[in-house]
């Protein structure tokens, strides 16, 4: 194998082992409060406000089943709400209440703690340089 195949699949493997390392360590960090799925679209109806059950699984790229599924467990602990548009009753859009955002505000200040752990090996040049490359990958 020539060496520029050998290092892209090295790097495709770091990466499938990184970001898999990163997400079981946030559900275990998240596991008495949300599950990271839960954690994300709660998140994402936090910042947009109002979103409809279509979009979060247009968004994420997965079936709207699956939304449900998820969002039903977020009605049921009273951190999402479901609410009909007042201009066709057939729309119903999902909401974040008070104690959802509480919860994520929380969440996001533990995840941040856990990513400071991280990354505290690295100098501010190292993960200055890491962005930049990361950038240059993402076009």
């Amino acid at each position: 194998m020539e060496k520029r195949q050998q290092l892209i699949w090295d790097l495709e493997k770091s990466f499938r082992t990184t970001f898999r390392m990163f997400r079981k360590e946030i559900n275990h960090l998240f596991e008495d409060e949300l599950t990271g799925m839960e954690f994300t679209y709660l998140k994402f109806i936090m910042e947009k406000k109002q979103v409809m059950t279509s979009m979060l699984s247009q968004e994420f790229n997965v079936a709207t089943s699956h939304v449900t599924a998820v969002t039903d467990r977020l009605v049921k602990r009273n951190l999402v709400t479901r609410k009909r548009a007042e201009t066709d009753r057939r729309v119903i859009y999902l909401c974040i209440t008070e104690d959802g955002e509480k919860l994520v505000e929380t969440l996001v200040e533990k995840k941040h703690k856990y990513m400071e752990g991280k990354f505290k090996s690295l100098t501010d040049d190292e993960m200055e340089h890491l962005l930049q490359l990361f950038c240059k990958i993402n076009g």
